[in-house]
Parts: C-alpha cells; structure tokens; sequence
C-alpha cells in the first residue's frame, strides 16, 4: 500500500508534535506574570511526561504510516473470467491489497496463501437458518472453509451473508448465526483476527436525508439491526455497507447535480455545498452525506458510533441508453477522485471498490453487468492511481 503524507496530515502532525513540545517544556522554568525577577515552575510529574510523550510519539507514527484501505470485490457472475489461480497477478498489477469475496470457495482461499494480500469471505445466504440454531453446523464451516487456511492466508472477516437484512426469511435468524459463527471461531482462538459481520444495502435507512436525521426502517430497527450493531460493538467488529453514489444519484435525478456525486474537484470555482439544516454540516459529496447517515441511524438507536466498512462501492461503465451518467470516463473519475477522498480524509474508511471484473451473465438491468475495473478476460478498462 502506498503510503503519502496529505496536507491534512501534515497539520495534524504539526500538532501533535506541538502537544509533545509542550509536554516536554512543561517542566521548565517560565517567568511569572508578577515580574521577570519571580520564578514560577509548571511542573507536571516527570511519569506522566514521559508516557504523553511516548504515547504523542506512537499516535504519530501510527498516523503517518496509515494509509486508506482500498480493496475490491471479486463477483464471478461472468463468462469465460480468468481461473482463481490467476487473480492475485491481476489485483497485485491495480496495487491493491484487499480483496472480498461473495462465498467460501477454497480454491479461490488457497490462491491468495503466501501473497500478502487479505481477503473477506462470504458465508451463503441459504446457510444462515441452520447456522443460527445449529452450532456444528457453524464449527463445520470453519473445519473446512478456514483452518485449513488461514495460516498461510490472510483471511480478515467473514460476512454471514449479503444484503438480508430486509429479508425476514434470514433477518430472523441472522444475529444468532453471527453469534454461532463467532462462537466457532472463538474455539480455535481465532476471533481477534478474524471478524464476523455482515454486509447491508443501505435500503436499510427509511430516512437518508439530511444525514442528521437518517434513521432505520422500523421494522427492523430494534429487532434485527439493534442486536447486530452490539455484537459487533461488543466482538469489536465493523459495520459492514453498500453505499452507492450511482444509485443516489440516479434514483433522484435531476435533484443531485452530477459532479456532486463524482466528488468534483476540490479546486473547482463553481464547488457545490450542501448544509445539513440540523447539524450545520457542509458537504461536498454525496459520498460522504451517506456514510453520516448510517451514523446518525445507529446514534438514533442510543447506540455509540462504530466504525463502518463500505463493502462495496464503485460506478457502472455502462447501461441503458438513456443512462448517460454509466461511462467509462465517469467511472474512472470517480473511483479515481474516491480513492483520493479517502486519502483525505482524517476519519478513514475502509473502502471496497465494486468490482474487479464486469459479470455478463448477472441478471436484472443493463447497468448490472458493467461495475468491473476489468473486462472478463481480464484487461483493464482504464487506469487508477493508487
């Protein structure tokens, strides 16, 4: 991962090496308000020097090294698409490090051993019923899914399902299946390292706008979603998103101007805002107008914040032939000005870019076949700078 020092974090460094000069000149000798000649020393006790300094230092070091965390998800709804054992030349060749997946396929696991890259696996929707009431069934999935992996891959989280939420034949079971599956992986001392969560559209929200009133649908607010985000708050496990732009944008046309959703250029003299009537909070994207409305929707459950994954995110190269916003040229501007943002930002969020490769066989619209980075045959489309 690359890893570049922004303006912002060239400020917040120069603070926080401020607050360590401080700490170390608190002890020494200032003159009193009284007169040059009155000597009063500010003292506080040379431990608790010691360890603001220490901890200053760390905190810095951690911050400066942080880079965004941007993957990319791996779909397989497409003909004639490379063999998993060719993908991790492919993605190493975009620079990027993280990939999420849609099931369990070993041969997809066994791909990524030794290669530095982490990967987010994906439990079936079929699965959850009998993994919420059957935890052999839960220890069966991680006796053949994981431990003859996870040594030699990097598997980071494990998703129970995709996009259930709004589904009551699995929203019903979809929490004690969480909990069975982090029970499991508990046993053979995994859980610190890989966490279990799940991913949500954010058809979830039955309010978005203005982000400081968002709020769930009440149908599963509290028994479903309420649950699920204290089990992730208390196995320390984020809150996994879909958030996209493409859709928001679409969906509301021609209310949200299109350069506000390809994050326009900060250095643009006609730059739009918009402020949030409630918070005061100005926004230059609609980007990050979502992301603070899945905030404000767990805060309106009297939870804490938590910290969120976007698991999946992108912009369609191609649709329908009245869907001039779905091109090639928009799509690389905004993944392209998505991944600077995220550079940019103080609060960073890991991202997973939908998706490497386009589907041809998925069903549904036009647009649906063509979010991939890549062509199925695995040539580029155009080119990121990460």
């Amino acid at each position: 991962m690359i890893m570049t020092m922004t303006t912002m974090q060239m400020q917040y460094a120069f603070w926080i090496l401020l607050i360590v000069s401080i700490s170390i000149a608190s002890s020494s000798t200032v003159p009193s308000l009284e007169g040059i000649t009155n000597q009063t020393r500010f003292c506080f006790p040379r431990k608790l020097n010691q360890t603001m300094l220490l901890n200053s230092v760390r905190f810095l070091i951690r911050f400066l090294a942080a880079g965004p965390v941007i993957g990319i998800n791996y779909g397989r709804y497409g003909s004639n698409l490379p063999p998993p054992e060719a993908l991790p030349s492919l993605i190493n060749s975009l620079s990027i490090k993280h990939v999420k997946t849609f099931d369990l396929d070993p041969r997809i696991t066994k791909s990524f051993a030794n290669t530095g890259i982490t990967l987010s696996l994906c439990i079936p929707n079929d699965k959850i019923p009998s993994l919420s009431t059957n935890l052999s069934e839960s220890e069966s999935i991680i006796r053949n899914f994981i431990l003859p992996y996870h040594k030699n891959t990097i598997i980071t989280s494990i998703s129970v399902g995709n996009e259930v939420s709004l589904l009551p034949q699995f929203s019903t079971n979809l929490v004690s299946a969480m909990v069975n599956v982090h029970r499991s992986l508990k046993r053979y001392r995994l859980h610190n390292k890989i966490k279990v969560s799940t991913t949500h559209s954010l058809a979830i929200l039955s309010r978005r706008f203005p982000p400081s009133t968002a709020n769930f649908h009440k149908s599963i607010s509290e028994t479903v979603l309420k649950p699920l985000i204290r089990f992730l708050q208390r196995t320390e496990s984020p809150l996994m998103v879909n958030v996209y732009p493409y859709l928001a944008y679409k969906q509301s046309f021609p209310s949200i101007p299109l350069d506000f959703a390809l994050f326009q250029p900060m250095n643009s003299p006609k730059r739009r805002r918009y402020i949030d009537p409630y918070s005061g909070v100005a926004y230059t994207n609609l980007f990050d107008i979502m992301l603070d409305s899945v905030d404000s929707a767990v805060k309106s459950l009297g939870l804490p914040k938590i910290p969120v994954v976007v698991s999946e995110i992108g912009w369609p190269t191609s649709g329908e032939p009245g869907e001039t916003a779905a091109s090639l040229e928009n799509a690389r501007v905004f993944n392209q000005r998505l991944i600077e943002h995220t550079r940019r930002r103080w609060n960073k969020v890991p991202v997973y870019i939908f998706a490497l490769f386009d589907e041809d066989q998925k069903t549904g619209a036009a647009v649906e076949k063509h979010w991939g980075l890549l062509y199925g045959n695995g040539s580029r489309k155009y080119d990121l700078k990460l």
